[in-house]
């Protein structure tokens, strides 16, 4: 099989060969060539970076960035995975009180008990930092996923603080369920988060320390 440096040879060896019949002129013919080189230098350069293997300590280097990511992406995943659940939990309330499984004392005190859940999530992200043994690139998009993972979960948990306040029994205007239902879910609608958007660093942190295996 031939190699992309042998077929680039073959194929300057051709131009060259059709110059010479079409440019009879040597200044011209000699201005072709100096092109053609410079293009092929460029071409070959160009190829053998691509082609270069890893030494040692670049094998041992990307290793250890797998390694560092590795770690640090098991501990955000876990908190990823308690977000998921208190979100889950929250609509549950609100669902179980709207098909009047329980009563609004019972959402009440769930909800104020899932705040103080929400709120150990987010301290927990809060004090998250990124690892200070990443490369640059990689520790600029660990740092932006934290701070967007930050704001969302800061946003979930004031969406749960507020809808728990809106059903503290001591505070009703209605003894009507399903106007009570109504509010809290309008507090839901409207408080949300509309999401948590972080799958481009994701993939550019993983495309970095795969990208060179």
């Amino acid at each position: 099989m031939f190699t992309t440096e042998a077929l680039g040879a073959a194929l300057l060896v051709l131009l060259l060969f059709l110059a010479q019949r079409f440019f009879p002129r040597r200044g011209i013919f000699a201005i072709f060539c100096a092109v053609l080189l410079c293009a092929g230098a460029a071409f070959y350069i160009t190829q053998k970076e691509k082609t270069e293997p890893m030494t040692a300590a670049e094998r041992e280097h990307i290793a250890e960035q797998q390694m560092i990511v590795a770690d640090w992406y098991a501990g955000y995943q876990g908190l990823i995975d308690e977000m998921d659940h208190n979100w889950r939990q929250y609509h549950r309330i609100l669902s179980d009180f709207d098909a009047d499984i329980i009563d609004l004392t019972t959402a009440y005190e769930r909800l104020d008990e899932l705040d103080a859940e929400a709120v150990k999530t987010l301290d927990t992200l809060e004090r998250m930092e990124p690892p200070l043994t990443l490369d640059d690139d990689n520790y600029d998009l660990v740092t932006a996923i934290i701070l967007k993972t930050r704001a969302y979960a800061a946003e979930q948990r004031q969406t749960i603080r507020h809808t728990a306040n809106v059903a503290d029994p001591d505070h009703q205007s209605t003894e009507m369920q399903e106007e009570q239902s109504r509010r809290l879910r309008d507090v839901m609608r409207s408080e949300s988060p509309a999401g948590l958007f972080t799958a481009r660093e994701i993939s550019a942190l993983k495309e970095n320390v795969d990208a060179r295996e």
